[in-house]
């Protein structure tokens, strides 16, 4: 654990619109900084940034927080990891976990080892950059013109180009003194069948780098060109790296870093085969799409998406192989919430040959007849059936587990029925054998701009009094002193008010720690909305408005009262417990002595006696 003291260092330390500008254009708007939202479809700059309260908010999808989060979200991060990441950043010391010396030693070591093996890798993937625009890279260049990628695109996907060479990278590493036993276990090099030094894996090959979420380069994929270095024809279409401490191949999607943005402001992700699939889809337009590398989807594949989006939609190639990757991905995609669709290419085609055929236009088609991937699995396999009952009970049988993985109990149900109608089964025989567990409650989460609004919360004179607070601290002790919050009846303002007035007395005033984790909490996110925009920027008008809220807070507050007993009174008078009823009368003529006092004292303006 991070303790308090240093993530409020951190936050102090850490420039807010310099860290949020590196993922949004924002420019200066009175005290703001707006830009184009990245967590929803932004049309108008609706994205705004609030430096000296460090947090920022969206009018138009409700979404705010501080910058911790604003790296949660954009990057799946932890909170560990945003707190980390931006401590190594603005320079603040993190305190070391007690451990034994032997172990710190351990831990260090294995810091600079992690330090070493980027480099390595770092220093190959520009290596092979370089090579690519060389003249040696001519052809590898010919192959990208030939996809309709340009240079943009490359240098986003950091493609390059390994040289027909069997010692290229091996060299010019040598010359960076590292070493060849180094170079093959981040997986570049392999040793000499007969022993004696080693060669580089990669040759004449066009190369693919493979980043972390981060952006860190951590494998490549590569693919030939030509016949290859070999000269017979046979070398294999792709050569990947192979799995090391940093690449899991079950662990990483290709393109990850490069759609993180998108990710997140679409929250869909597209999923498709092959690396060139990516680069082609992005070249036209799609910058939220990623693929497994030489595996199928795996759960880890899955929780990343999950992380960062809310649907997925399948783009597998049109065959018989990739149809059966797709049907395979829907449980792991339904079991951590993922709403699944699928968008069938044609026979033959997949995403990188579909852009280069018909362009933009073709891909925007397709992905418009997108179909929910279970809904189109149950319709394949009825549409499979040879009538019989025997192959349909067994092809009901194959779709249990498939409605088992979906996490909404309503939308279990509604596949089941769907099942029922496809094979023209009884919807009860169906029911009875498909009873997949799973939780009731909805998978996945709307969010952004397709969520319902929330409503606003507690009273006009509520809000206009924390809106009071938040623009002039200095009248928070007065507020306490009056008991004014006391009146304030919604249960999430009463503790943002007591919040206000707590920072006042420590004299640390975060609105961006408040607003930490805030959820969809509608009473936070219209705390937010107001924080952005101050309203009183002089403490004397407001004191004036604090004056008008308190009385019609305390009228409110009276009035209710009244109500109250009067209730009583009723309810009194039907038991005939009339000693109880002059009592309540007592009360209620000393409260509206009080509204009348009340009145008479706030013409007389208390607040600036």
């Amino acid at each position: 654990m991070i303790p308090e003291a240093k993530i409020a260092e951190i936050r102090e330390r850490s420039d807010i619109v310099e860290v949020i500008g590196e993922y949004v254009t924002l420019k200066r708007a009175g005290v703001n900084h707006k830009g184009v939202c990245p967590f929803h479809a932004d049309s108008d700059p609706s994205f705004n940034v609030n430096p000296s309260r460090q947090f920022y908010h969206c009018f138009g999808c409700g979404v705010s927080g501080d910058i911790f989060k604003f790296l949660m979200t954009i990057e799946g991060l932890s909170f560990i990891e945003s707190a980390q990441r931006l401590a190594g950043r603005y320079g603040v010391e993190l305190p070391k976990q007690e451990m034994t010396p032997a172990a710190r030693t351990e831990q260090e070591r294995a810091r600079e080892a992690l330090k070493r093996r980027r480099l390595i890798l770092e220093t190959a993937a520009a290596f092979f950059e370089d090579n690519l625009q060389s003249p040696a890279g001519a052809q590898a260049r010919e192959l990208i013109k030939e996809r309709g990628i340009d240079d943009e695109i490359a240098r986003l996907y950091r493609l390059g180009y390994a040289p027909d060479s069997w010692q290229g990278l091996l060299d010019h590493l040598r010359e960076k003194r590292i070493s060849a036993t180094e170079v093959e276990a981040v997986g570049l090099a392999l040793p000499r069948k007969g022993g004696s030094g080693y060669y580089d894996r990669f040759r004449n090959r066009l190369v693919f780098t493979i980043t972390d979420p981060s952006g860190h380069p951590i494998a490549f994929s590569a693919r030939v060109i030509g016949s290859g270095s070999g000269g017979d024809g046979r070398d294999p279409k792709y050569v990947n790296s192979p799995e090391t401490r940093e690449f899991v191949k079950g662990k990483i999607l290709f393109g990850i870093h490069a759609a993180r943005v998108d990710l997140s402001k679409t929250r869909e992700a597209i999923l498709v085969e092959g690396n060139f699939d990516v680069v082609s889809m992005a070249q036209a337009g799609f910058r939220n799409v990623v693929a497994p590398l030489g595996t199928a989807i795996t759960d880890d594949h899955a929780i990343i998406l999950r992380r960062r989006v809310d649907n997925v939609v399948v783009m597998f190639d049109g065959d018989g192989a990739g149809r059966k990757a797709a049907a395979r991905a829907f449980p792991m995609l339904a079991k951590v919430g993922l709403a699944a669709y699928v968008a069938p290419l044609p026979d033959g085609e997949d995403p990188d040959s579909l852009f280069r055929k018909g362009g933009e236009e073709a891909i925007d088609s397709l992905l418009a007849k997108k179909k929910g991937l279970l809904d189109e699995i149950i319709r394949s396999s009825a549409a499979a059936s040879d009538g019989s009952a025997q192959d349909a009970a067994r092809r009901i049988g194959k779709l249990g587990p498939f409605v088992a993985a979906v996490q909404n109990h309503m939308e279990r149900d509604v596949y089941r029925q769907l099942v029922a109608d496809e094979f023209g089964i009884d919807p009860r025989v169906v029911f009875s054998h498909l009873r997949g567990g799973g939780s009731s409650t909805t998978g996945s989460q709307e969010s952004g701009a397709g969520r319902e609004e929330t409503s606003i919360p507690g009273t006009t004179e509520e809000r206009e009094l924390i809106g009071l607070m938040l623009d002039q601290p200095g009248l928070c002790g007065e507020v306490e002193e009056r008991g004014i919050t006391t009146m304030i009846v919604t249960r999430r303002l009463q503790k943002i008010a007591s919040d206000l007035i707590l920072g006042y007395k420590r004299k640390e005033f975060d609105i961006s720690e408040m607003l930490s984790g805030s959820g969809d909490d509608s009473a936070i996110t219209w705390f937010a909305a107001r924080a952005i925009k101050p309203l009183f920027k002089e403490e004397e008008t407001g004191r004036e408005a604090l004056k008008e809220i308190e009385q019609r807070m305390r009228g409110t507050f009276l009035k209710q009262g009244v109500r109250e007993l009067d209730q009583q009174i009723r309810l009194a008078n039907a038991a005939n417990d009339y000693h109880k009823v002059l009592e309540l009368q007592r009360g209620r003529t000393e409260i509206e002595k009080e509204i009348t006092y009340a009145h008479q004292a706030f013409d007389k303006d208390p607040i600036s006696d």
